[in-house]
């Protein structure tokens, strides 16, 4: 398997009469555990920030404050106007035809959620917004994905701020947000609804200060709840809490000091076992990472204290993808403070980290980079897209919208030049810096002599993930008679 292999890394081979030339990479293989390169595909990009995603399927749905979709830089093609949802082709990246208007009595419509429900038959919209292709609504809609059509059936009354979150099962929608109210009863930044016609369900999570992220468990016996809040029903919970799915009361709180008072939590996702939940902080001491909890005894599995921002995550097979702008992991024994990371991969069991370094950036509004995932799947492909308000994705132009498909991978680790050096008679030394790829976990370096086909070593080196990471390779040696090296 090829590997990343960080430029602060180095290689020697003790040989005789060897001459190697400038290397030419090639790249064969993603690192172990990783589902999608870090090769960025044509993507039809939008001109402001994408908030949410979600997927049925091939079509991918994207929910901001945008009204606009163009082609990719320097491909042919006419912008196509929208109004702060579109789907979008999983396959070509180019957009579908279920484009409803999202629009807001005297303001800028704005959706800040979407999820679909488990049949992948409707999608749940969520944000500030009060009519959905021409239907009157309040802030929550749900509309039919086969015929791009609001479910009149589905009228959960008035909201009365905006959603910033939601998840579903088979018949309850949970939401969370700024609201304090849904259909005229209280409800404090958390509330559920009947999914068949968004009646409100007897879930009550009352928070003082605002949720910005729900998710099911996915055994159904629990919900996760986060946002800026100290208190769930009363009671002593930060950023983070795990109620009850029918009455909303309390099953484990996550008192002051769990969280620094510092922090949020702006995402959670789920797999079969666990919630993975991301937190951003502001000013000093804070927690910007993410962590794992159990289902099992709710308790806390694993800490990643990287600073900068997380803002999403999603599980797929085992590895978890992480959306946040890191620049500073050394408390992980990773990089020190500098340049900015924006997408990674971790082993969800574990947290061990899996090389895979797309570039994005900060981008527009408030500086962040990317906010939001979806996957979808068809034609054979699965293909990672990846929301936000970035404005570049590896080094290129791209706003807003880009995605990472599961194979094949076409990116090339960074070439290598050998310097050689003679040691005594009869022997030289040739050493170079170790190459880097940008989502590959084990680097093969083949060393030639006089141009021969047949290489006369070969040296294996991983440095533990990208740029600024550390290097867990040794140094081989190697001379006449003597075995092949390896690292």
């Amino acid at each position: 398997m090829r590997s990343v292999v960080a430029l602060v890394c180095g290689f020697a081979l003790a040989v005789a009469g060897l001459l190697v030339p400038t290397s030419t990479p090639s790249a064969s293989a993603l690192s172990q555990g990783l589902g999608f390169t870090a090769d960025d595909l044509p993507t039809w990009q939008a001109n402001g920030t994408v908030w949410a995603m979600a997927a049925s399927g091939n079509t991918v749905f994207a929910g901001g404050t945008f009204s606009q979709l163009r082609p990719p830089n320097g491909a042919s093609g006419s912008p196509v106007a929208v109004s702060a949802l579109s789907s979008l082709n999983g396959s070509t990246g180019a957009p579908a035809s279920c484009r409803p208007s999202v629009t807001l009595s005297g303001g800028t419509a704005t959706v800040r959620a979407l999820t679909v429900s488990p049949d992948g038959r409707t999608l749940y919209i969520g944000g500030n917004f009060s009519n959905v292709a021409g239907t009157t609504v309040s802030r929550l809609a749900a509309l039919d994905i086969p015929s791009c059509s609001v479910k009149q059936d589905f009228r959960p009354g008035s909201i009365s701020a905006t959603v910033r979150a939601l998840s579903a099962t088979d018949d309850t929608l949970y939401l969370a947000g700024d609201f304090q109210s849904v259909a005229g009863q209280t409800r404090q930044r958390f509330a559920a609804v009947a999914t068949s016609d968004g009646a409100l369900r007897p879930f009550v999570a009352d928070a003082d200060l605002p949720g910005r992220a729900i998710a099911v468990a996915e055994d159904g016996a629990t919900v996760a709840l986060g946002g800026d809040f100290f208190s769930i029903n009363g009671e002593n919970s930060h950023s983070f809490a795990v109620v009850d799915p029918s009455t909303g009361a309390n099953i484990r709180n996550y008192p002051r000091g769990f969280v620094p008072d510092t922090s949020v939590t702006k995402g959670i996702t789920t797999d079969g076992g666990s919630f993975y939940v991301g937190n951003e902080g502001t000013g000093g001491g804070v927690f910007d990472g993410s962590f794992a909890v159990n289902y099992s005894d709710l308790n806390e599995r694993w800490r990643d204290r990287c600073l900068g921002a997380t803002q999403a995550l999603i599980e797929d097979e085992g590895t978890l993808y992480e959306a946040h702008h890191h620049h500073d992991c050394s408390s992980e024994g990773l990089f020190q403070d500098g340049q900015r990371v924006y997408l990674t991969a971790n082993d969800a069991w574990t947290d061990d980290e899996i090389a895979w370094r797309p570039q994005l950036n900060d981008g527009l509004g408030e500086g962040i980079g990317p906010r939001a995932f979806a996957i979808a799947q068809g034609s054979g492909q699965k293909n990672l897209w990846v929301g936000g308000e970035f404005t570049r994705t590896n080094g290129n132009l791209q706003q807003s919208l880009t995605r990472f498909a599961d194979g094949p991978d076409t990116g090339n680790p960074l070439g290598v030049t050998p310097r050689a050096e003679a040691l005594r008679a009869g022997e030289i030394q040739v050493s170079w810096r170790g190459s880097y790829d940008d989502d590959d976990g084990l680097l093969t370096y083949d060393v030639y002599r006089d141009g021969a086909s047949t290489p006369i070593a070969t040296v294996q080196g991983s440095p533990g993930g990208g740029p600024g990471r550390r290097c867990r390779s040794s140094t081989p040696t190697w001379s006449p008679g003597g075995p092949i090296p390896t690292a």
